[in-house]
């Protein structure tokens, strides 16, 4: 089957969870046999399509011819779109027309409910999303988000969760990341994996921050690893150094590869005022660590209380005490860590992914033929 990606964001960007969703996405349907073309607004990829200056800033009727020929010389069985390029959805739908092909759309974030969209707008993604063959969201929760916040009703729905890669860390990838980020041995390290680029992961992180304040009162040896080169990284920065812990909190920019820093660590703390399905926590439960992260977007479709990790609402007194619990009681952590990494393993690989994904762009080619 020959499929085409569009998205605003590719290998070597900045697109945190979007980019690592749709890499591993496209590696898994390359290796089941499909042809894979790939089209991208930010990114660097010389197998691959990336669009324009000139392009990006054309006016949207061009972008949209510009889309219908591009549609024309790769000639995809479908067409499935991530991150906005709704120019391609609209050119995808002239091109099924006369090819059959099928036009998907997948959400990956919940919109800011303090950003209403238009009436204008309001209408046009509305009847947009419902010439898609089918709108896919990360999760059950962002699905209703979407809906909910932009007052959208969208006929053809599904939920296409993210996967993960169970792999073990070499022995001296660990030992240099300690190195590295001068992590002493003897230190209980909580990790927070790219919470400093959207507002409201970084205000999550700074109720962190405030908790680990609290925790270091019992075990001072508590250091918080925060990665991800953000732009709330300044900010947070201050606020850590504001909050005398300057030396407890350690902002490692972007990482290479986030299974290094979840190898090294005690705790995965995922503290977010708004999510969609985070591939960060999914890592964290393939990697078999014990989680504490707040309920939201969803999180609890994938960790069940006290079962998979603990769920906390966004205070630092309840998070902090949540910390204790699992510093102090060893045992607790290590199931909650055995069974996230079970349920990792059972529901979410990028194997089943792929598949969910392939089972929709057959089922509605074949419709539209």
């Amino acid at each position: 089957m020959k499929i085409l990606i569009t998205t605003t964001y590719w290998k070597k960007s900045d697109g945190g969870g979007i980019k690592t969703f749709l890499i591993n996405l496209v590696q898994e349907l390359e290796r089941k046999g499909n042809k894979v073309d790939v089209i991208f607004a930010h990114g660097e990829d010389q197998n691959n399509y990336k669009i324009s200056d000139s392009e990006l800033n054309a006016p949207f009727l061009l972008k949209i011819w510009q889309a219908y020929l591009a549609l024309r010389r790769l000639k995809p069985d479908a067409v499935h779109s991530h991150g906005g390029m709704y120019y391609y959805l609209i050119a995808g739908y002239f091109y099924r027309l006369f090819h059959g092909t099928a036009i998907v759309y997948t959400f990956h974030t919940e919109p800011d409910p303090d950003n209403r969209i238009s009436p204008m707008r309001h209408f046009f993604l509305q009847n947009l999303l419902n010439r898609c063959d089918c709108v896919t969201f990360v999760s059950q929760t962002l699905r209703s988000k979407v809906e909910g916040i932009w007052g959208l009703k969208l006929q053809n729905t599904a939920i296409t969760y993210a996967g993960v890669r169970i792999k073990d860390v070499p022995k001296s990838e660990k030992e240099d990341f300690r190195k590295t980020f001068s992590l002493d041995k003897n230190s209980k390290i909580l990790l927070a994996l790219g919470l400093t680029a959207l507002s409201y992961k970084a205000e999550g992180l700074k109720i962190l921050i405030e908790a680990v304040r609290r925790v270091r009162d019992q075990h001072p040896n508590v250091i918080l690893v925060a990665t991800r080169n953000g732009k709330y990284v300044p900010e947070l920065k201050d606020f850590a150094k504001n909050a005398g812990l300057e030396n407890a909190v350690i902002f490692t920019g972007d990482v290479a590869d986030s299974r290094v820093p979840l190898a090294v660590s005690d705790i995965f703390t995922h503290i977010s005022l708004g999510e969609g399905l985070p591939i960060a926590l999914l890592e964290a439960m393939a990697q078999g660590l014990p989680i504490i992260a707040t309920p939201v977007g969803g999180i609890p479709e994938a960790i069940v209380d006290g079962r998979d990790g603990l769920l906390v609402k966004p205070d630092s007194r309840e998070i902090a005490d949540k910390i204790c619990y699992l510093l102090q009681n060893e045992k607790v952590a290590e199931k909650l860590g055995k069974n996230a990494r079970r349920t990792a393993e059972e529901r979410f690989t990028w194997e089943k992914s792929a598949s969910r994904f392939l089972d929709i762009y057959r089922k509605k080619r074949t419709a539209n033929l």
